[in-house]
């Protein structure tokens, strides 16, 4: 069985600990600090985003507008088809009237009998129909003209869709991997953000224990503990020892939340737990036979005098401490009787 480590071990592998926590909070100091610059990159990410998604609407409302402009010269371009479709019909027709005119008149010089008013009527008509055609041949030239200046605008119209598509899609892409960037940026961010925090936390559970293994280990004389002792309460320090000033403070005052647990700095013995004029419910620990912990204002304390206690035991909650206007507690050390600066005692 391995025999229990030395108090100046447990000492050491106190410091040790403090060293190791002390670099864990300048690890997350530096994540923070990533991760101030990484919201500030993600605020300009943010804008950029917007603008893609702006442009990307944009995009969209003119691809539906060429879309809407090629529908109607899709429109526009069968119409003149079905006209043109008309106008070869009618084209042909008069052709064949023509042929048929010009079989008549081949016919009759073959009889050599001439009606002249059938071969003046039918001059007539062969006017009107060359008219006729020659009107068919200038409108179907119009309209070849339409048909060809129609497939020219639908074909820088399908082009202007094809490059719409293409710079959709490339910002979409563009929008697509800055998410995927800053969501990875912060992924990462954060699992390291949370290991950190995770070997802090189990770092100060091991000092907490260090701190409570060297407190009972040194239980009954804290002359080993100068700056090593834990603070008795968590809150923030208001009142600072200051003997010399008036009115004098031979101790610290805390501010504390509302039934804030109050805790002994080392093992003792209670020697006092009433109430003192001026300082409300007071407990004080005896420490071996010179040192004295003392802790006024207290809300409630189940413990009696006599009673042994261990160092970070629980030995009541917090009270109203008027010097605040609040919840608080004030603490004193002493050495035979005299008041002595707790901040030289308790860890940093």
């Amino acid at each position: 069985m391995a025999a229990a480590p030395s108090l100046s071990q447990l000492e050491k592998n106190l410091a040790q600990e403090r060293k190791n926590a002390a670099e864990r909070r300048q690890s997350l100091q530096r994540l923070s600090e990533q991760e101030r610059r990484l919201n500030t990159d993600l605020a300009a990410a943010e804008k950029r985003i917007l603008e893609l998604e702006k442009g990307i609407a944009t995009q969209q409302d003119k691809l539906r507008e060429l879309g809407d402009e090629d529908n109607k010269a899709r429109i526009e371009y069968e119409a003149l088809l079905a006209e043109q479709a008309k106008t070869e019909e009618a084209q042909t027709q008069a052709l064949q009237l023509l042929w048929e005119l010009t079989g008549r008149r081949i016919a009759v010089g073959r009889r050599e009998t001439v009606d002249w008013t059938a071969a003046d009527r039918e001059y007539s008509w062969s006017r009107e129909l060359y008219a006729s055609l020659e009107q068919y041949r200038k409108k179907l030239d119009q309209q070849e003209r339409k048909l060809a200046q129609l497939l020219g605008r639908r074909d820088t119209i399908s082009r202007s869709v094809q490059a719409g598509m293409a710079s959709v899609n490339e910002e979409k892409r563009t929008l697509l991997k800055v998410r995927v960037d800053y969501d990875k940026k912060l992924a990462e961010l954060r699992r390291r953000r949370g290991s950190e925090e995770a070997e802090l936390k189990n770092i100060l559970k091991l000092v907490e224990s260090l701190n409570l293994a060297i407190a009972e280990r040194s239980r009954g004389n804290i002359d080993t503990m100068k700056g090593k002792l834990p603070w008795p309460v968590s809150g923030k320090l208001r009142v600072r020892y200051a003997p010399q000033q008036v009115p004098a403070s031979r101790g610290l005052g805390f501010a504390v939340a509302e039934g804030a647990e109050i805790r002994a700095v080392a093992g003792g013995t209670v020697v006092h737990n009433d109430v003192l004029r001026g300082f409300g419910t007071v407990l004080i620990l005896q420490h071996g036979e010179d040192y004295y912990s003392l802790y006024a204002f207290l809300g409630s304390s189940p413990l009696r005098v006599g009673q042994d206690v261990a160092g970070r035991q629980s030995i009541g909650t917090a009270g109203y401490y008027p010097a605040i206007k609040g919840p608080g507690l004030y603490f004193e050390l002493r050495f035979k009787q005299k008041a002595i600066n707790p901040e030289h005692w308790l860890a940093s």
